[in-house]
């Protein structure tokens, strides 16, 4: 005589569209994040030198306009001379950001208020070459 087996149902929670839900959750907010530490829009110049890693220096932006700004504060040239006076005297470094379209003789402006208050640490932050595996 045969007996019919006992069918147990299965009663594990199907994951799978709870990953989905997860996975679209985190791409979500990946895309809808901001991860741009300064307000101001630039498009840096392309360089081939390798990347260094952020310090505590004191930033200086230009943007294509010309327009300086130190922390998202747009200043005047004389704030902009008072601003670096105070980062001379407390020698920190000091780093420049200037738009790829800003005229040269704004950045030359903000080197030579350097070179007057004696800034020796001075860097200029650019974007890194494509190279041949970014163009693919």
């Amino acid at each position: 005589m045969k007996f019919a087996s006992k069918v147990v149902p299965d009663t594990s929670p199907n994951i799978a569209p709870l990953l989905d839900v997860v996975l679209l959750l985190l791409i979500f907010f990946m895309v809808t994040t901001s991860f741009a530490a300064h307000q101001i829009p630039l498009d840096l110049p392309d360089a081939d030198a390798p990347a260094l890693q952020d310090s505590e220096a004191t930033v200086v932006t230009i943007d294509a306009n010309g327009i300086y700004s130190v922390d998202d504060q747009v200043l005047s040239e004389v704030e902009l001379a008072a601003r670096l006076e105070a980062v001379a005297a407390a020698e920190q470094p000091l780093e420049i950001r200037a738009d790829a379209a800003t005229p040269h003789g704004d950045v030359v402006r903000v080197l030579d208020l350097a070179n007057q208050l004696d800034l020796t640490q001075i860097g200029i932050r650019v974007d890194a070459a494509p190279t041949a595996l970014d163009a693919d």
